[in-house]
């Protein structure tokens, strides 16, 4: 699919739509290892991170030609996920039901300088124009637990209020 002339592969969202598993795998190693912040991960922990990732189909590669982007992922969680995943991110990655509830996050966003904006607008555009997510701030270790919350173009701020009203995170209470 392609949207603001990025071509986005995300399976769970265009299944209709074809893809390979090596070729993502491919490009998200390339967008990891362009990264700062993981590209000192072994090769083991960026497997255990991506591996279930791809398995899930809930992810979107952002290319232009040939060329990697970024990347997203997300789950769609139950309380009790979501207050497990707040207390230790790396846990979702050992629990592969990532569609037990209606809490999405994004649990990683990959993105080349200067394009994170242009995903953005695509992600509450195009991806998930009527919902609201939430994600883990990516220097959390270093500042701080920060929960950031999005909203898609379609709703108004008081959607997004109410959606986070009625979707308390119990981690904040444990």
């Amino acid at each position: 699919m392609k949207f603001e002339e990025i071509d986005v592969i995300s399976p769970a969202l265009f299944p209709t739509e074809q893809w390979n598993e090596a070729e993502v795998f491919g490009a998200i190693t390339w967008l990891w290892l362009a990264s700062e912040h993981l590209k000192r991960s072994t090769l083991s922990e960026m497997a255990h991170r991506v591996i279930p990732v791809i398995k899930s189909r809930q992810f979107a590669i952002f290319t232009k030609g040939y060329q990697p982007l970024g990347y997203i992922c997300w789950a769609n969680l139950d309380p009790n996920s979501e207050a497990n995943y707040v207390h230790s991110e790396p846990w979702i990655y050992t629990h592969p039901d990532w569609n037990c509830g209606d809490r999405m996050w994004i649990l990683t966003w990959l993105s080349l300088p200067n394009h994170s904006h242009k995903f953005k607008t695509i992600i509450e555009n195009h991806l998930f124009p009527n919902q609201c997510f939430r994600a883990l701030y990516h220097k959390g270790d270093v500042q701080g637990l920060k929960i950031l919350n999005f909203k898609g173009k379609l709703l108004s701020t008081e959607q997004m209020k109410q959606w986070m009203v009625e979707r308390p995170i119990l981690a904040k209470q444990i």
